[in-house]
């Protein structure tokens, strides 16, 4: 197994101890819980990363990879619905969106078509980390939160941007691959 597929098992086992830590131990807790997301985004960036230096990009980490990533970011929306911090629905909406284009991703791929990520798609993952991210900054700085009311909104924003991002991107990747599922 290569180095870079070694990072992207990492990164899932980490889940775990993210959502553990996130719910306990308070305030060190949710530290703890920040480090190990961010670790595991970077490992993301550094499996990546080794696997095209060492030209060792694996079938493998092609199908785990992107799960890892998906994983990881299911664990926390989810952790932060059951904090009241993030919409249920919108997180529905963007999982949905997922497992329909992963169904499709796999179903291209045993026509020989390989379904790459698009620019719009890659913005969707930049606005869902700016949520987890703004969410930890809110979670660990409670008196910005008391100070700002603004702070729910700026979650919702950003929570919705990512939601519009994975409906306007999940359409284009089905009308662009149509000609290719006949």
């Amino acid at each position: 197994m290569t180095l870079a597929n070694k990072l992207t098992f990492l990164r899932i086992g980490a889940v775990p101890f993210f959502v553990l830590f996130l719910f306990v131990w308070g305030e060190k807790g949710k530290v703890i819980a920040l480090l190990i997301f961010i670790f595991a985004s970077l490992s993301d960036l550094l499996d990546g990363w080794l696997a095209r230096k060492k030209n060792e990009v694996t079938s493998l980490g092609k199908i785990v990879d992107p799960i890892a990533d998906k994983i990881l970011v299911y664990s926390a929306f989810i952790s932060f619905i059951q904090l009241h911090l993030v919409p249920f629905w919108m997180v529905i909406i963007i999982m949905g969106r997922d497992l329909l284009i992963m169904a499709l991703r796999i179903e291209l791929a045993s026509k020989n078509f390989i379904l790459s990520a698009n620019r719009l798609a890659k913005l969707k993952t930049f606005f869902e980390n700016a949520v987890i991210f703004f969410v930890f900054f809110i979670l660990l700085w409670q008196g910005f939160k008391d100070k700002i009311e603004a702070a729910d909104r700026v979650t919702y924003l950003l929570m919705g941007g990512a939601t519009l991002l994975a409906l306007i991107s999940g359409i284009q990747y089905w009308i662009g691959s149509r000609r290719h599922l006949q």
